[in-house]
């Protein structure tokens, strides 16, 4: 008996201090590996040949890292100013076309990209949540030595992934005059910590340590650059716009709107979304009429306006905030 209490000491050992390790270092590699159209659906999202007609862009590369981002400008003509529009985790820019063509409608420029690693930009991986950071750092290098939007003012717009990027990105100095965080997260480490949580409920607290230890060798001192200092460093105005039951958040609101407390940026502003049926993590984007199509969606062809169609109340909230800090 004390023999065999001693091999499956050695067993639970060897599975905690090696296989745990090794399991969790494999699904972030996952779930941070390089993004392709063979996992964008296009059947049920917007591509841009969809609006290609209505809505001209243009195309450039910008610099990020040893790789080149490409990213796109829409509406070249329009005056109001320029958003920048940073996509969520493993998004393509084409899933922003929604957001976008409201932007562009509403009179501003735009500019949207794809990250390291993801759909139309260089890179063989995406390699991680702070690289979303990089890569809107570079995209507002561009803009900061662009003089075509040198005599306009520069806004921020992103959701999930791409609200942290927005928030995050304010701790370096570029020259934004507003930013839209929506459901973002705080940083890397808590972030990661969520994720592992999610799917290892009620087990985590023996992961814990381990996943920690992965975090700190990963990300090093990345894993604290936080969305929160950003915005309390910017001293712009920023929106933060929260759902009440957001599922990637254990069913919470979002971390930064949780963190509120601690944010000192006196021109910080905060929505939380909690209307029935349009307060979970992209929901309180979408109308009625979307929701109930993707709660009974129909065989065959997929209606992508319907499936996707935004609130107006929604996006007016966004463009009236910008408009309100415009010079």
């Amino acid at each position: 008996m004390k023999k065999f209490i001693k091999i499956t000491a050695i067993i639970l050992a060897v599975i905690y201090l090696i296989i745990t390790p090794i399991v969790i270092a494999v699904i972030h590699g996952r779930v941070m590996s390089k993004c392709t159209y063979e996992e964008y659906d296009a059947e049920k999202q917007l591509v841009y040949d969809d609006v290609a007609a209505d809505y001209p862009r243009e195309k450039f590369q910008v610099t990020s890292g040893d790789n080149i981002l490409s990213a796109y400008l829409y509406g070249k003509d329009n005056t109001k100013g320029l958003i920048v529009v940073s996509p969520g985790h493993r998004d393509a820019n084409d899933v922003k076309l929604y957001e976008i063509r409201y932007f562009v409608d509403a009179g501003y420029q735009v500019i949207c990209f794809d990250y390291t690693g993801c759909y139309t930009s260089e890179g063989d991986t995406f390699g991680k949540y702070t690289q979303a950071v990089y890569d809107m750092d570079a995209v507002l290098t561009y803009c900061d030595n662009n003089e075509a939007f040198s005599d306009m003012p520069i806004y921020l717009f992103g959701h999930s992934l791409g609200g942290y990027a927005t928030g995050a990105v304010l701790n370096y100095d570029h020259r934004v005059d507003a930013a839209v965080v929506a459901s973002g997260f705080d940083n890397a480490k808590e972030q990661w910590e969520c994720s592992v949580k999610r799917f290892t409920e009620p087990m985590y607290f023996l992961i814990r340590p381990i996943n920690l230890v992965f975090i700190t060798l990963k990300y090093g001192e990345d894993r604290n650059l936080s969305a929160v200092d950003g915005i309390n460093k910017s001293d712009i105005p920023v929106l933060v716009i929260s759902a009440e039951i957001d599922e990637y958040y254990g069913d919470g609101k979002s971390p930064i709107y949780d963190k509120k407390d601690s944010i000192t940026n006196s021109k910080c502003e905060f929505v939380l979304m909690d209307q029935q049926n349009h307060n979970e993590h992209y929901t309180y984007f979408l109308t009625d009429n979307a929701i109930e199509y993707q709660k009974n969606e129909p065989l065959g062809t997929i209606d992508k306006e319907l499936y996707m169609e935004h609130d107006e109340n929604v996006m007016k909230m966004i463009c009236d905030f910008y408009g309100g800090q415009t010079p």
